[in-house]
């Protein structure tokens, strides 16, 4: 039980006691019994000594001489030291000195014993929440000190910056506690007004891509008290070149390569059906056309991971035959699986598939075509020759589960990171894009791949796409 471990040192007070009035010194056994811990000392040099020592969390003094001279000493080793003075009414000269102490607090020593008791028992409530909120404190600055990205607390009040963690001051240009707070100077004036509005109710802001100090940034803008926001920024620079990469890949190989290579595949077409070329030629016609189409495929293949890793690309969703689209896939397959001599079965519930069996799915065909592609290659690559490739079909209430089982094993060095960019093993002209945007187009459609595999089993990869929804 820590938390209550932790609860009961808050509790628990050590009360430092000095004085001559008699009634201070009976309440020790009653505050033995409460739980806190009690000293007693009897001249000011062990008064002083005593509290340096153990630092108490409440000092009471009575009836002292030189009280006022000795707080004052000890106010020089705690500035803040809470202090009880009990005071004879009578002789003010001995008191009023003491009203120029901050944190403090009177009882006349004609108090009664259940008084004195009551004051105390609120003091242990107030430090209770001091020392929570001290605590707090501490651990809010802990974690912002060690957040590897700037975070700043700002006034909205003073439109100053009230703390900056190291990272702050280690990534940002060097600015002045008292000038405007890093940003904010970057933002424009409707921005500003916006952030920092209406601050009785809770604000909190996400503004992307800043510009400021020469690179980009996402900032967080949270309102943690009223008139207390903190501004945590990210650099995104890097991020954001990678982004603007992609977008220009994307440009080249949907205009600088896509078209002409669309035009080679017509023209082809047209020599192969209307030039009346030589047998010879005309293979060699059909050859420039089926490597123009596969460039084609390969190029919308590689638009499509772009579109995805961006989050660009939203699918085309819509009912449709899930074995169409297998068998479409299967039919990209067909010069390996005759190169290895593989079979390939298929399966729903666990019988042969007809041609007129329909498995409606829910998503974008083309996407799914390409998924199962991916998968089909892999696993046909990975079979042995002369072997079996089996597509095991089921269905439950929301989704079509499919297994694509062959006596291959993956190997043990890329089992965790199988469906990652650039995962490859033994495979000449492998480019480690298959599985990963296999999976990221199961993703996009609402469904998932996952795997198993074993040297005894072989590699069996699942996967499920949604069901059409029910209207």
């Amino acid at each position: 039980m820590p938390h209550l471990r932790h609860k009961n040192e808050y509790e628990k007070l050590n009360i430092l006691i000095t004085g001559k009035n008699p009634l201070i010194h009976t309440l020790m056994p009653i505050l033995h019994d409460l739980g806190h811990e009690v000293s007693i000392t009897r001249s000011p040099r062990e008064t002083l000594f005593t509290y340096a020592s153990q630092q108490p969390d409440l000092l009471i003094m009575a009836e002292q001489e030189d009280t006022a001279q000795t707080f004052a000493n000890i106010r020089e080793v705690n500035e803040d030291a809470p202090a009880l003075f009990i005071i004879d009414t009578s002789r003010p000269d001995l008191f009023e000195p003491l009203f120029d102490f901050h944190n403090v607090s009177f009882l006349p020593a004609s108090s009664s014993k259940e008084k004195l008791l009551t004051f105390i028992d609120k003091f242990q409530t107030q430090h209770i929440r001091r020392k929570k909120h001290d605590d707090d404190a501490k651990l809010y600055g802990l974690i912002l000190q060690s957040l590897p990205f700037p975070a700043l607390l700002i006034s909205t009040r003073t439109q100053e910056t009230i703390l900056a963690n190291k990272a702050a001051h280690a990534q940002l240009p060097a600015f002045e506690y008292k000038q405007d707070p890093p940003f904010i100077s970057s933002l424009s004036d409707d921005v500003r007004r916006n952030l920092f509005n209406d601050l009785e109710s809770y604000h909190l802001h996400f503004l992307k891509s800043v510009s400021a100090y020469e690179r980009f940034w996402d900032l967080t803008v949270d309102q943690v008290a009223p008139s207390i926001f903190m501004l945590l920024a990210i650099d995104v620079t890097e991020q954001r070149q990678q982004l603007q990469l992609r977008e220009e890949m994307e440009r080249i190989a949907r205009h600088d390569l896509r078209s002409p290579t669309a035009n080679i595949v017509g023209m082809s077409r047209i020599l192969e059906t209307e030039a009346g070329l030589d047998d010879e030629f005309q293979t060699l016609a059909e050859i420039v056309r089926k490597t123009s189409e596969r460039m084609i495929r390969q190029i919308d293949t590689s638009l499509t991971l772009i579109r995805l890793e961006t989050g660009s690309l939203k699918a085309d969703a819509h009912p449709f035959n899930l074995f169409s689209a297998i068998n479409a896939a299967i039919g990209d397959l067909s010069q390996l699986v005759e190169d290895k001599s593989l079979q390939i079965i298929s399966l729903l519930d666990g019988e042969p598939i007809q041609e007129e069996n329909s498995i409606v799915c829910y998503g974008e065909a083309s996407l799914i075509i390409t998924m199962f592609s991916n998968l089909l290659k892999n696993a046909a690559e990975a079979a042995p020759e002369n072997s079996s490739i089996t597509i095991s079909i089921n269905e439950d209430s929301r989704f079509i589960i499919t297994k694509i089982h062959n006596m291959g094993e993956i190997p043990v060095s890329i089992r965790e990171t199988f469906f990652d960019r650039y995962t490859t093993y033994g495979k000449k002209k492998g480019t480690g894009l298959g599985t990963y945007s296999a999976r990221l187009i199961a993703s996009a459609s609402g469904g998932d791949i996952s795997f198993t595999t074993s040297r005894e089993k072989g590699t069996t990869l699942i996967t499920t796409i949604p069901k059409p929804p029910i209207k």
